[in-house]
């Protein structure tokens, strides 16, 4: 597999991670129930994440945007999870 795909893999590992985060933390149950009128773990958890997904399919463009700009600068695995953190969390900032 070329280096520049596995960069892009970390580089959506870093994506995922940060698209994440906020969904478990949203998701956890809370003390008077969480999100009104869903009950159960998995609805609870998609009706959070709902609003993420198209997010996170537009900040994996991002990070492909990321990675090609950055080219051979990440060329390691722990470098590469930050980019894509950092882009997503940025992109989640402006919206």
């Amino acid at each position: 597999m070329s280096s520049t795909v596995v960069v892009f893999l970390y580089c959506a590992l870093g994506v995922a991670i940060s698209v994440l985060l906020p969904v478990l933390r949203q998701s956890i149950p809370q003390p008077k129930g969480g999100p009104a009128g869903v009950s159960g773990w998995f609805p609870r958890f998609f009706a959070v994440a709902k609003p993420y997904l198209a997010l996170g399919v537009f900040s994996l463009c991002v990070a492909l945007l990321v990675v090609a700009f950055a080219g051979d600068q990440l060329t390691d695995w722990r470098a590469a999870v930050l980019a894509g953190y950092a882009s997503d969390s940025t992109v989640q900032k402006l919206r």
